[in-house]
């Protein structure tokens, strides 16, 4: 028992640091840049992480160039969404959509047991997400580009899901594990954006080193914490309470960017909280 309220107390503190870095690109004017600089903060998090915990081993090697590769896809996908519709209506639908994808392979596929408090407890999470996502882009007349893009997105954030916490088992080493894909991911990004897109690189040196710096020490330290989780519970478990950086991300956004309280809010932040509840009372 004691050991469950750790690691989801911890996926919840994973989830707050998520959204924060998460509301510094919803601030940011070029999501590009921020976006890139905040992936290329988490290299020398990384390189401290490989010389303090070691090298995953060499078993863990083809998921750690797996989920580098998916991640990257993840990134350029959410930005083509941020491209055709708001981040209010992508995140949430993208978010919310990983963790279903996440239930029925785990459970039809790969033997993980769930019980039917924490399964209503997912649909909470990811049918409340969901729901709040499409009714934000009808209420903005988002096109159909935003779906689309935010559905792909959510597909691919459930990819490097389950890639990493079958992979983190493997290597058993969270921290050696998350700075191994954080790296090899950064140098992915960083190859693509020199062939295509060199002014953003030079953006990061002149206008992106604070995201850089404090984007990602918070996506560096949220992703090792959801990582050593997996090592301790169901990944769609785990994957799930860190969908909640939803909720962390519309309190901080109303404390920081003076948003408004609406309704939608509200019925989120509740049913989003009853799904928390529900995985909770099953432990």
């Amino acid at each position: 028992m004691f050991i469950e309220t750790i690691v989801i107390l911890s996926v919840l503190f994973a989830a707050f640091l998520h959204a924060s870095w998460n509301i510094i690109l919803r601030n940011s004017n070029d999501k590009l840049l921020s976006m890139s600089a905040i992936a290329l903060g988490h290299v020398p998090f990384g390189i401290l992480g490989l010389i303090s915990f070691g090298f995953p081993n060499s078993e863990s090697l083809i998921y750690i160039l797996a989920s580098a590769f998916l991640h990257v896809c993840y990134m350029f996908f959410l930005l083509n969404a941020y491209r055709h519709a708001e981040l209010s209506q992508v995140y949430p639908i993208a978010r919310g959509l990983s963790p279903l994808i996440l239930v029925l392979i785990g459970t039809m596929f790969l033997g993980e047991y769930l019980s039917k408090y924490e399964i209503f407890g997912i649909l909470c999470v990811s049918v409340a997400l969901i729901l709040y996502g499409i009714q934000i882009g009808f209420k903005s007349r988002a096109n159909l580009r935003g779906f689309y893009y935010a559905a792909w997105t959510g597909c691919f954030i459930a990819s490097y899901s389950l890639v990493d916490g079958y992979g983190v088992r493997v290597a058993q080493n969270a921290i050696g594990y998350t700075s191994a894909v954080d790296i090899l991911s950064a140098a992915l990004l960083c190859l693509v954006l020199f062939l295509f897109n060199r002014e953003t690189l030079l953006g990061i040196s002149q206008h992106g080193q604070k995201t850089f710096w404090v984007g990602g020490s918070l996506g560096f330290s949220a992703y090792a914490i959801v990582l050593w989780a997996c090592l301790h519970a169901p990944i769609s478990i785990v994957y799930t309470l860190r969908e909640t950086s939803v909720l962390f991300a519309i309190l901080l956004a109303i404390v920081f960017l003076k948003e408004k309280i609406t309704l939608g809010k509200t019925l989120l932040i509740g049913v989003l909280c009853l799904g928390v509840v529900l995985i909770k009372s099953s432990q």
